[in-house]
């Protein structure tokens, strides 16, 4: 919380991409039993996880697509009890 304190100290938010990658194809063996791929799912809340631990607030909105049309998305993280301050920016994005 020290780190991220220091940040806000000079600045409003923080500026992320959503996730780290956009979605990965599942394997077919995953249908039936699930999957637990490590590797991908700790690039995909690589972003999050922060703002999750500290409780910091954090509003996402989708900006465009993957070459293959995937969804990407741009994360603003606040300071604590900020949450009209990301909610005015997320709505002039």
């Amino acid at each position: 919380m020290q780190i991220h304190n220091k940040i806000f100290a000079e600045a409003d938010v923080i500026v992320t991409p959503t996730t780290g990658m956009t979605a990965y194809s599942i394997s077919k063996n995953a249908l039936k039993t699930g999957e637990l791929d490590y590797v991908n799912g700790g690039t995909i809340i690589r972003y999050q996880i922060a703002g999750n631990f500290l409780g910091l607030p954090a509003i996402t909105i989708p900006v465009g697509y993957d070459k293959a049309g995937l969804p990407i998305g741009l994360q603003f993280i606040g300071k604590p009890w900020s949450e009209p301050t990301l909610m005015h920016l997320a709505f002039a994005m």
